[in-house]
């Protein structure tokens, strides 16, 4: 089954999570913790530490690297990806890393879960376009 392809709606706040049982999950579990992709539930959630992370709403949006994963989800939030604001994510998946490990788990996970914005170009201060610009066409 191709991963972009799922859809879920993500959790609202007042459902209790397990913070210790879902920070020692690997991305592909965590991506069903449905975490929504709002400031309270980045602040909550997200780890200060360094991993992985993906922004999804029925299809990955993207999938980033980052030293401290909250502090880039909330940069994210803040609009500074016009791809990602054009694609208006709903929930967001992390899996802590060394940061050794950090790159080459981002690119598996780009190869695997193909996302519409590509995330090389926002970590180097660029605008970038969707990846699949003809995706949605009507």
């Amino acid at each position: 089954m191709g991963t972009s392809q799922f859809i879920f709606e993500p959790r609202t706040d007042s459902e209790d999570i397990d913070e210790t049982a879902e920070s020692n999950l690997s991305f592909a579990e965590n991506r069903y913790s449905k975490f929504l992709f709002q400031r309270e539930s980045i602040l909550k959630n997200a780890p200060e530490s360094p991993g992985v992370y993906g922004l999804f709403s029925a299809f990955w949006i993207y999938i980033g690297e980052a030293g401290n994963v909250r502090a880039r989800l909330l940069q994210h939030l803040e609009g500074d990806d016009p791809c990602i604001v054009h694609y208006r994510p709903s929930g967001f998946a992390f899996e802590l890393t060394s940061p050794n490990d950090r790159h080459r788990r981002c690119e598996q996970l780009m190869k695997q879960l193909q996302p519409l914005c590509s995330g090389e170009a926002s970590h180097h201060g660029k605008v970038h376009q969707p990846l699949r610009s003809n995706r949605f066409k009507q």
